[in-house]
């Protein structure tokens, strides 16, 4: 297994058009394709400029006849926010359309207001994703949604149609959590995290270590586990640096839009331009400097994977194709090469 890399995706509208943005990341994701990136994620928002696309189903579905190599998915499908049945039966679909390229990501949503668009108590939300995951990964794997509820109601039905990944399209997770990284590893979940001025290193310590506990660690092939990062790459570290704070501080404006709509302003520290700039949970610079600095990461945390957000913000099309292009032609190339000195 070598190192691999993948685009995260949150289609913020920026400043432009739900349509326009959606084009876009289309053509952008046949573009990261050819380049050499292994996986596309996309993410789910309801009720807010962070997402002009909130099915990332959709999406997958388009992108699944625009791509043929590339694995695709979400991260993550937000499960409270879905009938399970038909979630299970678009999933299972999804990953026919892919021809068994599809990715998983689960999350119980970090939301309280989006949660509520869909009548979902946050206080019941974990207990609520816990369910529905367990009745997901069963009926993909056997063929028949047949479940005894709890917090959900009871299924039994048979499926018209099974995914091609036995028993199951690999599961994903997003979280910088420790304990999260733990079950992570204990269950064979890919995990991305952001890297947090390098706490995230502890949580790979501690996924790695609950992965080979598992029995089959000696013979299963290694998940993914990685960084999470935002990333501008300038002709100047000074004009990169200038131009991603601008970029960002429109990401931020939707990221935050309907926390602000409810008087809320607990995320904006967590996302604040210069702080993800300072923590190393964005990189802005010259194609050298963002190169050192994932380098850097790599050689500190035991990771063998790297999910890069290239499209943000008021990035114009050819701005985010510039930001590709250098990744892919300086990065990913020297990455590759220092995680296979440290045999990963």
């Amino acid at each position: 297994m070598t190192f691999a890399f993948g685009i995260f995706d949150s289609f913020d509208l920026g400043d432009s058009t739900p349509g326009r943005v959606i084009a876009h990341r289309l053509d952008f994701a046949v573009a990261a394709e050819a380049a050499g990136f292994g996986h596309y994620h996309v993410t789910e928002h309801h009720g807010t400029p962070l997402s002009v696309c909130p099915s990332p189903n959709l999406f997958l579905a388009a992108l699944s006849q625009r791509t043929s190599v590339m694995r695709i998915g979400a991260l993550v499908h937000v499960l409270p926010a879905y009938e399970p049945m038909r979630l299970v039966e678009e999933i299972a679909v999804l990953d026919q359309l892919t021809g068994g390229r599809l990715d998983v990501g689960v999350g119980r949503g970090v939301s309280p207001y989006e949660l509520a668009h869909f009548g979902v108590d946050p206080a019941q939300a974990k207990a609520i994703y816990a369910e529905t995951l367990e009745l997901v990964i069963r009926a993909l794997a056997t063929g028949r949604l047949r479940h005894s509820g709890t917090v959900l109601r009871d299924y039994d039905a048979e499926l018209s149609v099974g995914p091609v990944q036995k028993p199951h399209p690999p599961l994903w997770y997003a979280s910088s959590n420790t304990a999260s990284a733990e079950w992570a590893g204990a269950n064979n979940v890919n995990f991305v995290g952001r890297w947090n001025g390098g706490e995230f290193t502890g949580a790979a310590g501690t996924y790695w270590t609950a992965w080979r506990s598992r029995q089959d660690a000696a013979t299963a092939p290694p998940p993914r586990i990685g960084v999470a990062t935002r990333i501008f790459i300038g002709d100047t570290d000074a004009g990169a640096v200038e131009r991603f704070r601008k970029a960002s501080d429109v990401y931020l404006r939707q990221l935050t839009k309907l926390w602000h709509d409810h008087g809320n302003h607990q995320v904006d520290a967590a996302f604040d331009t210069d702080r993800t700039l300072a923590n190393g949970n964005s990189l802005a610079g010259t194609a050298q400097t963002v190169r050192d600095a994932l380098i850097e990461q790599v050689r500190r945390a035991p990771v063998n994977y790297c999910e890069v957000t290239l499209a943000f913000g008021d990035l114009t099309p050819d701005e985010a194709g510039a930001n590709l292009a250098a990744f892919a032609q300086t990065v990913m190339p020297a990455v590759r090469e220092e995680a296979a000195s440290l045999g990963r």
